[in-house]
């Protein structure tokens, strides 16, 4: 296949048509149906079946297309680098970081970071902790933020911040709501809103609950600590949170409660050993730290 085949075949599958993949890449139709024709052509298989005025990708091109959207991938990281050096910048800043913490504590970070760096593009992606590991150790990314520290041979890590669980109470729970914390013994047999088992924090609050004979009745499990403070501002329920993610709340009336016993959550920027974006990293780094610093000093006093 040649670089216009993955081009054309990258479009028609984003837009499941001949006329909007001509609109996605500025050419006429008739140039779209040809190449995809030449396409198929040198494969020597269909890659579209037309069913009701769309195209609906075969079985070859769906098997195909994971590997056709990497190969994109980096054609458009090759595209952005050469626009940037037409513009005379020579660093751009890739960031990956965990969900909940992309929603209040990033957009601080980032501030900070363009008062430094007014002009250096700054592309961001959100990741699980496990997923922003692997990707930092294949350089997919210059530095991330996660949950926990983690170890890893190609990455170094830096601590950022520590801070803890607390609990999100709606209105609608006023056993809880009336409190000045939340004892996790509180919290048996509530629909609490929590992370899946499968996560770091998760693990630990099922054995905080189980040394302490705690049993969650129902409720909800979610996979970021933002889902559950957004399910508790509608009210399905307390929500058990990290702190930095609830200081994002939007919903007046939800009330933040410190929980007891709380095991420490902490934060980590990660960075591969070689990176070649170093000053930039760690200078984001350092605003993560700041933000999260600024966070921390608005919590009421214990």
């Amino acid at each position: 296949m040649k670089l216009k085949h993955v081009e054309v075949l990258n479009a028609i599958m984003v837009t499941g048509t001949v006329s909007g993949a001509a609109r996605v890449l500025n050419v006429t139709q008739p140039a779209i149906t040809q190449t995809l024709q030449h396409a198929e052509l040198q494969l020597g298989f269909p890659l579209f079946n037309r069913v009701k005025n769309r195209l609906v990708p075969s079985h070859e091109a769906r098997t195909l297309y994971p590997e056709i959207e990497r190969l994109y991938q980096q054609l458009e990281s090759v595209r952005s680098l050469a626009r940037n050096l037409k513009q005379g910048r020579h660093a751009e800043l890739n960031v990956i970081i965990v969900p909940s913490l992309a929603v209040h504590l990033l957009p601080i970070a980032l501030k900070r970071f363009r008062v430094r760096y007014p002009d250096v593009p700054t592309h961001v992606r959100t990741l699980h902790s496990n997923d922003v590991v692997t990707a930092i150790a294949l350089r997919d990314g210059d530095v991330g933020v996660v949950y926990g520290m983690p170890s890893h041979p190609a990455i170094q890590v830096e601590a950022i911040a520590s801070g803890h669980l607390v609990v999100a109470v709606p209105e609608a729970y006023p056993n809880l709501y009336q409190q000045q914390a939340i004892a996790l013994e509180d919290l048996h047999q509530q629909p609490v809103i929590r992370i899946y088992h499968t996560d770091p924090i998760g693990r630990v609050l099922n054995e905080l609950g189980d040394n302490h004979h705690v049993l969650f009745s129902g409720g909800t499990t979610v996979q970021t600590h933002h889902t559950a403070l957004v399910l508790a501002e509608h009210g399905f329920g307390p929500a058990i949170v990290d702190v930095f993610t609830a200081a994002g709340k939007h919903h007046p009336t939800l009330k933040v409660l410190p929980l007891v016993p709380t095991p420490a959550v902490h934060l980590s920027a990660v960075m591969a050993g070689d990176s070649n974006n170093v000053t930039l990293s760690r200078f984001f780094a350092q605003c993560m730290q700041t933000a999260a610093e600024e966070v921390l000093a608005q919590l009421p006093p214990a």
